[in-house]
């Protein structure tokens, strides 16, 4: 296809007026603790090499410091280490014997048994850490910690989804799989109706949710430290876009190195599969890859202009550009600092993704801020 999607995407940074700004100075403390941790803590129990290491490192900690510029070297750790052992735990689905530890991490964590596998071990720590950091508001700390968990049964179900036998239309993770692969083996299964595409629309959705984190990368915005206490009523009708945001910003942002390396498995292509039964913009008037890619700009633009809306990030960006007085507003200190905790996130979000090697998008980086 057409590098469409790049004029695009431009468009839709230009639509949100993101600000890329350049790179602040280092979190020393951060970086040196999460480097000590991956390598004498993670390193040992996973048996990566060196160099894999160092990768890992780099993409659990980049996005943290960049993404949370309000948060302190505490909160930075946790997040640092959580998103380093999701990245391990999503890796870690080919292999059997960690597939069987993993699918029994939610049951053990529910029955109160303990994890068996190192990597499991680590995680439950870091779930129980975050869920002390969040003590004394249970809805928070639902939001918070509970989608650490979920995301556990998400790779499990999109494991699940990449081993279905199409004949049969069941996995063989799925129970009751043998019983119809011995009926297939007696000649008594029978041929599968194709199921309707539109019928389907609003899948892709529901599996970005179930492993993109989004809504608890979106509480931890407004958690910079331990101490910090911002009223969640304030914020929580934006949570659902911020959820949106983060997930679709996402894939937007991974689809330019996807198509160079002819990856079709992602929000955009199952999305676009979805809706070939409507009318878009394709040669015959068919439904294409560049109008799924559009219409989730379009909806992505749309989400981010609803959150600065309940947030009033505008007016609170005049009262400090302006010298005005947030009181005549009807605005406190609290809504300043949410407001601003969660500009920061979302510029610093689509940044950290134009300066990484991993997505290849380095020119759309302003070059003035080249490093």
């Amino acid at each position: 296809m057409s590098k469409d999607y790049v004029r695009r995407l431009e468009l839709l940074l230009r639509e949100i007026d993101h600000r890329y700004i350049a790179p602040q100075p280092p979190s020393v403390n951060f970086l040196h603790s999460h480097h000590g941790w991956i390598h004498n803590t993670l390193g040992p129990v996973i048996s990566w090499t060196t160099a894999k290491l160092e990768i890992l490192e780099d993409s659990s900690s980049a996005v943290i410091e960049r993404a949370y510029p309000f948060a302190d070297t505490e909160m930075r750790i946790l997040l640092g280490k959580l998103t380093a052992l999701v990245i391990v735990i999503d890796d870690s689905m080919d292999n059997e014997t960690m597939y069987e530890e993993i699918a029994n991490f939610a049951h053990r964590l529910y029955i109160g048994e303990s994890q068996q596998s190192g990597i499991l071990i680590l995680y439950h720590e870091c779930i129980k850490e975050l869920s002390r950091v969040h003590e004394g508001d249970a809805v928070q700390r639902g939001l918070a910690v509970i989608p650490w968990i979920n995301f556990v049964d998400a790779c499990l179900l999109e494991k699940r989804l990449l081993t279905v036998d199409t004949e049969l239309r069941a996995s063989p993770y799925d129970m009751g799989y043998q019983h119809l692969a011995k009926q297939r083996h007696h000649g008594k299964s029978h041929a599968a109706r194709e199921t309707s595409s539109g019928a389907t629309i609003q899948f892709p959705h529901y599996i970005r949710y179930k492993t993109g984190l989004g809504e608890a990368y979106a509480a931890s915005i407004f958690k910079a430290t331990k101490e910090q206490h911002l009223p969640l009523s304030r914020y929580i009708m934006a949570l659902p876009d911020m959820s949106f945001y983060i997930e679709v910003m996402n894939d937007l942002l991974s689809f330019h190195k996807e198509e160079l390396s002819g990856e079709t498995v992602n929000l955009i292509h199952l999305r676009t599969q979805s809706l070939k039964e409507y009318r878009g913009t394709g040669a015959c008037g068919e439904w294409t890859i560049s109008d799924t890619f559009s219409l989730l700009c379009d909806e992505v633009r749309g989400a981010t202009y609803r959150i600065d809306e309940v947030l009033r990030l505008q007016d609170c960006e005049r009262i400090v550009s302006e010298g005005l007085d947030g009181k005549d507003m009807g605005l406190s200190e609290v809504d300043m600092a949410i407001a601003f905790q969660w500009r920061g996130f979302r510029d610093g979000y689509i940044s950290w993704h134009l300066e990484s090697q991993r997505y290849k998008l380095d020119f759309i980086r302003p070059k003035k801020f080249d490093v």
